[in-house]
């Protein structure tokens, strides 16, 4: 209430949305009829969403995830640029104590942010008691939540139980915690110079430079690394047994960090790359599906009436040698196929090294398969030195007497 009078004093353009769980009756619709009245009363839309929990033991993990939601569901209706929140200081403290009791390290510690991403959070350096304060001092209407009372809930024991024994026992504890946030900042900031030492461009890191480093930072190390890539990879406390094995890994080698991505060793560097489950996915096409497909992973197929010429770029099999339907998928260790202009056949893993695709981008490769089961074709990551998108297998080569080609174009 007191964000939303801040709001409106300030005249800024919002919109209100209120969650309503119905966990404590006609009390928590009093609280929906509260928001929805002074919204009216300050000239703010108001959106009210009645929920109720489904049989998800952890209830408060679902509120979150369902407010949240429809939070940013809202703000992408409304063009809003943040989602605002009214978390203050007493909350900051709480989150802090959970994850030193949960065992996180110190990037944790840097507890909530004013501002990440698109949320924001104006009165985090604001304690609960200035809060109510201003609230009785400018006539805030406000209600409280009896929930908030009982100790079912971590924060709330920790509220209820916890704090009034520290302060007791630990004047300016509370001070001393909010500390916190500024040493995992100093740490942060360490581990930031110490990795901008050790990067090998901007996506991968010196394999000899990293495996200097005393093997008990290399962790921390290793998290900035993937927090500057910024992908979704959650790393747990398993990261460092990774890298305990991580000096053993053999070039064109990786090892799986989670279920999305692996770290790989590229000669004299390592990197980060997404497994090739998740990259590419077998696809099968029907001789009829080229008339309306418009491309798959990244290339472009169609039929044409063969005149003999042959575009830079582009790769043209003879549509005659093809047994229907053909696979698009990646390749696999151990599979050979015979290169066009070649008489016996070759490891696809050579043929790609051969060609100058590193061991990095290797498995992002992909191939061309016959219903017969011949590979018909080899798809590079990226165009060659001299523009060759991939290679044809000499079994569907063109020839006078082709009359149609299936050609393969970057899309």
């Amino acid at each position: 209430m007191v964000l939303m009078y801040l709001l409106h004093r300030f005249n800024l353009d919002a919109v209100m949305v209120h969650c309503n769980y119905q966990l404590r009756g006609e009390e928590s619709d009093k609280d929906q009829r509260l928001v929805e009245k002074m919204s009216a009363f300050w000239n703010f839309e108001c959106v009210s969403v009645r929920l109720e929990k489904g049989s998800d033991s952890n209830f408060q993990a679902w509120a979150r995830d369902r407010r949240y939601e429809i939070f940013y569901d809202l703000k992408k209706e409304f063009d809003a640029g943040f989602v605002v929140t009214a978390h203050h200081q007493d909350d900051q403290i709480e989150t802090l104590l959970q994850r030193i009791l949960r065992g996180a390290g110190m990037p944790a510690w840097k507890g909530i942010q004013i501002l990440e991403n698109q949320l924001f959070r104006p009165l985090l350096n604001v304690s609960k008691k200035e809060i109510l304060s201003f609230a009785e001092t400018f006539n805030i209407p406000y209600r409280i939540d009896g929930s908030n009372e009982e100790s079912t809930y971590a924060r709330n024991f920790l509220r209820h139980n916890w704090f009034p024994e520290l302060h007791n026992f630990f004047p300016g504890w509370r001070d001393n915690l909010l500390k916190l946030p500024k040493r995992a900042s100093e740490y942060e900031l360490m581990a930031r110079k110490l990795l901008d030492g050790i990067l090998f461009g901007d996506k991968a890191i010196n394999r000899k430079a990293f495996l200097d480093l005393p093997e008990q930072i290399r962790p921390a190390i290793f998290y900035q690394f993937v927090n500057k890539l910024h992908i979704d990879l959650e790393l747990s406390s398993s990261v460092e047994l990774v890298l305990k094995d991580i000096s053993k890994l053999q070039t064109g080698r990786a090892i799986q960090l989670s279920s999305k991505y692996e770290i790989l060793r590229d000669r004299d560097k390592f990197l980060i790359q997404k497994l090739i489950s998740d990259l590419f996915k077998p696809v099968k096409i029907e001789r009829e599906d080229l008339e309306i497909i418009q491309s798959v992973h990244g290339i472009q197929l169609t039929i044409q009436r063969f005149a003999g010429d042959y575009d830079t770029g582009a790769l043209y099999l003879d549509l005659n040698k093809l047994k229907f339907p053909i696979t698009i998928r990646h390749w696999e260790d151990g599979e050979k196929f015979q290169p066009l202009g070649m008489e016996g056949t070759q490891l696809i893993s050579d043929h790609l090294t051969n060609r100058k695709v590193s061991s990095a981008q290797k498995s992002q490769a992909f191939l061309i398969e016959s219903f017969d089961g011949t590979i018909c074709a080899v798809i590079f990551p990226h165009n060659t030195s001299d523009d060759q998108i991939g290679t044809v297998s000499e079994t569907v080569r063109c020839s006078s007497e082709t009359e149609q080609v299936l050609v393969i174009r970057n899309a």
